[in-house]
């Protein structure tokens, strides 16, 4: 049985223990995020409007893929310059990634006021009619209205600068649905067809009122991503608007990082606890033994 003393050395103990853990659990390092989200916002000089996007890469929703959701959240649209058409980045790893489209998702598509659902944008059908010797026969073809693509360049992606005022894109990494002289495949009648916009301006033109439009929000997954992939690791985002890249573009700017502090109040105040129960320990022990 504990002695009354004994009692109390034990509970000078547990209250250094108890603050020494307090300590490392502040301390321990977070797990590697599983997402990262990214916007920035702008004016496009050309109409005036107020630029709003945003973008969440996500690795832990599909399995060895990259989910990639690009949203526009900006002031309704009054020309293609508003459309937001292409996302550029970069990823710091110590090699380049190896990836590929896999899937293409909008939850709304808006033409002309009529609403269409889940449509996917790998998948985009056009039908044509043709008539002959007095007999009509419709054909549907398939097409991709947004791409992916990606360069070892040091360059960037770069792209088509023959305009006066374009910007090359220096990232490595896009999705896009304008050409702009990186990305290949992509089918439709006009570039800006099947861009994302946030509902429409009351002054739209017609460009913007008698295309097809992803409504405020898509969703792209890339396969191919390796064991070691560092969601963190994303950097250097671009949102291009427009068909061109001499039209509207805004970047991501990463806050900077915050200034080096001494140990924090409560790591000081836990170890100078602990200390004092230490102290009051040795203390104990001394009356004890006299």
């Amino acid at each position: 049985m504990l002695t009354r003393p004994s009692h109390k050395i034990l509970s000078y103990v547990a209250i250094g223990v108890s603050s020494l853990t307090v300590v490392m659990v502040s301390q321990m390092p977070q797990a590697y995020a599983a997402s990262m989200t990214f916007s920035a916002t702008g004016t496009n000089s050309a109409t005036n409007s107020s630029l709003n996007s945003s973008v969440i890469f996500d690795d832990s929703l599909n399995p060895g893929q990259l989910t990639i959701t690009l949203t526009n959240i900006g002031a309704g649209a009054k020309a293609p310059s508003d459309v937001l058409t292409s996302l550029f980045w970069d990823y710091n790893g110590s090699s380049p990634l190896n990836l590929s489209l896999a899937s293409a998702k909008a939850a709304t598509v808006t033409q002309n006021g009529t609403n269409t659902s889940n449509v996917d944008l790998l998948k985009i059908g056009t039908t044509t009619s043709t008539t002959k010797k007095g007999k009509t026969t419709t054909e549907t073809t398939y097409s991709p209205e947004w791409a992916f693509a990606s360069t070892n360049s040091q360059g960037g992606l770069g792209g088509d600068v023959s305009k006066p005022g374009a910007v090359a894109v220096t990232q490595k990494y896009g999705l896009g649905t304008a050409g702009l002289g990186i990305f290949q495949g992509i089918g439709g009648q006009t570039q800006q067809a099947y861009g994302i916009i946030n509902g429409y301006d009351s002054s739209a033109n017609k460009p913007i009122t008698e295309n097809p439009f992803v409504n405020n929000s898509a969703t792209f997954v890339l396969s191919g991503l390796p064991t070691a992939f560092d969601v963190k690791k994303i950097s250097n985002i671009r949102f291009q608007y427009g068909t061109n890249l001499n039209e509207a573009a805004t970047y991501y700017i990463a806050p900077p990082p915050p200034p080096k502090k001494v140990p924090e109040p409560n790591t000081a105040f836990a170890l100078a606890l602990f200390a004092v129960g230490a102290l009051r320990v040795v203390k104990k022990q001394s009356l004890l033994v006299a």
